[in-house]
């Protein structure tokens, strides 16, 4: 069976077949079908993903080989400690995250998190391809059952997550692609980062952090091992390095080379607190959007839908940014900005503009109040992430 047939559901074994995964999973939704889907990604042998579903609800979804890398890569900012852990590519992982979790008494309600964010992503990676092979094994489950999502109505965020990697894929064959600096392009990618420095937030001298960085990139480690050691997201180290791919200067290796030295350093489990980015919004709609593709790109969200309670929600809870609408009820955003930048504790928070508003003397009014960054709607997932990233870091940028 081939084109964009859904793959048989039968009681046989794992049937295969070559489908474009997203109309498959649409298909075996709305049968509400249980079983589990596996998907093998044509540009890079060593990837495969596969979807859990019980009654056409997601159970699950994670990578199949290669498994530690991902995982310690995505659980490095909600439970630290498990993330050190190293996993078997033979197994599934959630069982024995579980059985961890039970065993340390952690709240039920981070475990869920943790599960819903390590299948959103592997959602975000079946959904980039457009033709792929398919096994569809009717039955497969995983037990117990802590998270059931409806996937008969995909959010946006996700859809636009997805889209964005179509895009990337083109320079990188997954997040497990390989990135290479050779010593021949080192000065090159010094020069080049005076222009494009890392996203980080640090006092460092950005060449030192750029000298720092490279040393990372000799390694010709993945993607998600890359991030981690640069504790920062995947999707912020992959929009960074785009620039460097164009040029050349950044090679990416779709294989695992031979010889290559992928076990953790010594230092790359430290925890790192994942920066709070507050969002004052009186629309549920935005406040879902901007949830969705934050908290994927490694930050926490706290949504704020009523203005006037927003100075005590922020002093409570200082953020390291601050996403701001302009037309909201009883306190509109310029009049809220003007009060953060009056207040000795939230005044030095960067803040940016989320509205509908393009006009030059909104820009201006904006600018003359202390606004970091106007960013209009409806925004790009990446252009937001890419602002938050350089207002942390601050990397000027035009209002």
């Amino acid at each position: 069976m081939t084109g964009n047939s859904p793959p048989k559901t039968s009681n046989d074994s794992a049937t295969r077949t070559i489908a474009n995964p997203r109309k498959a999973i649409e298909y075996l939704v709305a049968k509400k079908t249980s079983g589990c889907i596996t998907v093998s990604d044509p540009d890079d042998r060593t990837v495969r993903w596969q979807l859990f579903l019980r009654g056409g609800q997601l159970t699950y979804a994670t990578s199949t080989g290669r498994k530690t890398e991902r995982l310690q890569c995505l659980m490095r900012t909600v439970q630290p400690t498990l993330a050190k852990r190293e996993f078997t590519d033979e197994r599934n992982e959630y069982p024995e995250i579980c059985q961890w979790w039970h065993g340390k008494g952690l709240p039920m309600s981070k475990l869920r998190q943790l599960l819903m964010r390590l299948s959103l992503e592997g959602l975000v990676h079946i959904f980039a391809l457009s033709k792929a092979p398919i096994e569809f094994e009717k039955g497969a489950k995983v037990d117990p059952v802590l998270i059931e999502t409806p996937l008969t109505d995909i959010p946006a965020p996700l859809w636009q997550m997805a889209l964005q990697w179509q895009q990337w894929r083109q320079t990188l064959p997954s997040p497990f692609a390989r990135l290479y600096l050779s010593q021949e392009r080192e000065a090159d990618f010094l020069e080049l980062s005076k222009q494009h420095p890392f996203p980080l937030k640090s006092e460092r001298d950005p060449q030192q952090v750029a000298k720092a960085t490279a040393q990372v990139l000799r390694k010709k480690l993945s993607v998600y091992r890359t991030a981690t050691l640069l504790k920062t997201s995947v999707q912020n180290l992959v929009t960074w390095v785009q620039p460097f791919v164009a040029e050349g200067i950044l090679v990416t290796l779709a294989d695992s080379p031979s010889g290559s030295n992928d076990s953790p350093e010594t230092d790359e489990a430290k925890p790192e607190v994942r920066p709070v980015v507050a969002c004052i919004d009186d629309s549920k709609t935005v406040q879902k959007q901007v949830r969705g593709i934050l908290e994927m790109s490694g930050y926490e969200v706290l949504g704020i839908t009523e203005p006037a309670q927003a100075l005590t929600a922020l002093v409570r809870q200082k953020p390291a940014v601050i996403l701001m609408d302009v037309n909201m009820p009883d306190i509109d955003g310029y009049e809220l900005c003007s009060m953060l930048r009056q207040s000795r504790q939230l005044r030095d928070i960067p803040i940016i503009m989320l509205t509908g508003r393009d006009g030059i003397l909104d820009r201006i009014r904006a600018k003359t109040l202390g606004v970091n960054y106007y960013l209009t709607k409806p925004f790009h997932p990446a252009h937001l992430v890419e602002s938050i990233g350089k207002v942390l870091q601050n990397i000027p940028i035009d209002a």
